[in-house]
């Protein structure tokens, strides 16, 4: 199955933001484990969620998984993202169109909290 992921970010005026994800985009590329790999932002940004949803199944993905970047479950992952998921899947009924958990309170965080610490300590 030609799975395409979707890194989601929050989004942002700043051009940093869109640098950082890209950065993560091509991290999870050079692995080479899926088939398609893109960033969106949910707000300020292009390509938004719906457009880089679009622009996967473009590329004949079967499967769509959409990872956010968000450490919280707040509103966006409760709602706004669900509601814009939902959206695309009446639009593509074909396409298996996936929401992957937040970030939350991974241990792998608290290592990287630990290591900007001792940057300054």
């Amino acid at each position: 199955m030609k799975t395409g992921v979707i890194i989601l970010g929050h989004g942002s005026r700043s051009e940093d933001a869109q640098v950082i994800l890209d950065n993560l985009v091509n991290q999870i590329k050079d692995r080479g484990i899926y088939y398609y790999v893109e960033g969106a932002m949910l707000q300020f940004n292009q390509p938004d969620l719906a457009l880089a949803i679009s622009e996967a199944i473009g590329k004949n993905v079967e499967k769509v998984i959409v990872v956010p970047l968000f450490i919280f479950n707040g509103i966006h992952m409760k709602e706004d993202i669900p509601e814009i998921l939902e959206q695309e899947r009446v639009k593509y009924p074909d396409i298996e169109i996936e929401l992957a958990g937040n970030i939350g309170a991974d241990s792998r965080i608290a290592e990287i909290l630990l290591d900007r610490i001792k940057e300054v300590v």
